[in-house]
């Protein structure tokens, strides 16, 4: 539908058009938010996996040092073996923290795509609310427009949008789930006084 039919309307019949805009401009808004924290995500997750590197690095060196001190005939170095203990559980913690990460660019990612499908739900309305305004005000352009089309657009758009909120629900679940593990590393490393986060 030519959105300049509209211009013979009434100006106050037109309400509902300009609450269906004000819907889709704020879902477009929900877009580039989502869009924007996916980004951050990615960047997040680049973070964490630099400092899983630097951990492993870290871990490699503490386990060098455990196995020269056997070689070098004195033994088992307790302080070798501590570090290397250490060096083990901040290992375990940024795995943790880089698979929640994943979870979280996941989850956005998810996210973003249920945001363009609830702008796709606003769109649809948007088309059939002119449709109805053109309709109820005698305009008879309307007459060759099939409301039914509108109305399916409108529960096709609706049950694409009910599917990715599933989804995103499932994947904040596992973000939830992947977090509480990594909490539970970085405070076991904590309270043995290492480094995390």
């Amino acid at each position: 539908m030519d959105e300049s039919w509209l211009a013979r309307v009434p100006p106050d019949q037109m309400n509902d058009v300009r609450q269906a805009q004000a819907t889709l401009n704020q879902a477009e808004d929900q877009v580039t938010r989502a869009k924007v924290s996916e980004e951050d995500g990615k960047r997040e997750l680049k973070v964490a996996r630099k400092e899983e590197k630097a951990a492993k690095a870290s871990r490699d060196a503490a386990q060098s040092a455990v196995k020269a001190a056997r070689e070098s005939g004195q033994g088992e170095d307790p302080n070798a073996q501590q570090r290397l203990e250490q060096a083990d559980a901040q290992l375990a913690a940024a795995k943790a923290q880089v698979a929640w990460r994943e979870r979280v660019a996941a989850t956005r990612k998810s996210l973003r795509t249920m945001r363009e499908r609830e702008r796709d739900v606003a769109k649809a309305e948007l088309e059939q609310t002119r449709y109805q305004t053109l309709q109820q005000s005698g305009d008879v352009r309307a007459e060759k427009l099939n409301g039914q089309e509108f109305a399916r657009k409108v529960d096709e758009a609706k049950q694409k949008a009910q599917q990715t909120q599933q989804v995103v629900e499932n994947d904040l679940k596992q973000q939830r789930e992947a977090r509480a593990e990594w909490q539970k590393l970085d405070s076991q490393v904590q309270a043995t006084g290492g480094s995390g986060r």
